[in-house]
């Protein structure tokens, strides 16, 4: 499966919203097809928010093997794939450390929306 950026979102690739819609639609290609490619034709993202939200958190869902195996870029800029490794880099660390990649403020918010659930 392929998926263009460029026809997907247009100009919205700056926000974590705007990952989380890429996010989405990259799990389910993850979970069906055995290589995802993502086509950035050539347009600069070089947002950090994007990113970890787009492709990011898939360290804590996926092993390195497994992205590197599944999960393919085509036609991104230097800077972003400079941008993406280290978000990578990171994530997986974090990961490694048995962190869960929630931040603690957004540990707080699910807390109280659980307990007004109730």
């Amino acid at each position: 499966m392929r998926i263009n950026l460029k026809l997907e979102r247009g100009t919205q690739t700056v926000s974590r919203e705007d990952g989380q819609a890429i996010a989405k639609k990259l799990l389910k290609a993850m979970e069906k097809e055995d290589k995802v490619v993502i086509d950035f034709d050539n347009i600069l993202i070089a947002s950090v928010s994007f990113f970890d939200e787009a492709i990011g958190k898939l360290a804590f869902k996926y092993s390195r093997e497994v992205l590197a195996k599944k999960l393919s870029f085509e036609n991104i800029e230097a800077y972003d794939r400079a941008l993406l490794n280290d978000i990578l880099i990171s994530r997986y660390h974090q990961k490694d450390l048995g962190q869960d990649g929630i931040s603690d403020n957004n540990k707080i918010g699910m807390k109280r929306r659980t307990r007004h659930k109730m």
